[in-house]
């Protein structure tokens, strides 16, 4: 990390290094390794098309995974307690002044980046 930069990212007029953190958890990979210095590009996959369901979990109206009202549940193998839901949910919320880009397919990767290097 460079004395007084944020981040650390390759210019076309010099050498320094840039590292982008490339993750599908808001708190964990994107808010963690923005504070560490990194540009965070957040996947947030499609459900439909990567049969995703990290985002639908963490959504402001998600609600107890055993709420029959839910329309968003908790997937059947998450070993989760509602406050840990809810906590998740407040991590996730600071996280997201932290992201760089955010792509929905993989495809879109190489332009994320071009873009951030731009």
């Amino acid at each position: 990390h460079l004395e007084g930069d944020d981040n650390i990212c390759l210019t076309k007029d010099d050498d320094r290094i840039c590292w982008i953190h490339i993750g599908d958890d808001l708190a964990n990979d994107v808010g963690a390794s923005a504070k560490c210095g990194a540009l965070a590009i957040w996947v947030d996959l499609s459900s439909k098309e990567y049969d995703q369901t990290a985002s639908a979990r963490f959504k402001e109206n998600t609600l107890n995974k055993n709420d029959v009202n839910n329309n968003e549940k908790q997937p059947f193998w998450s070993t989760a307690s509602s406050d840990e839901v809810e906590k998740r949910k407040k991590l996730n919320k600071k996280a997201w002044k932290f992201v760089s880009a955010k792509i929905e397919k993989l495809s879109s990767l190489p332009d994320a980046i071009r873009g951030l290097l731009d």
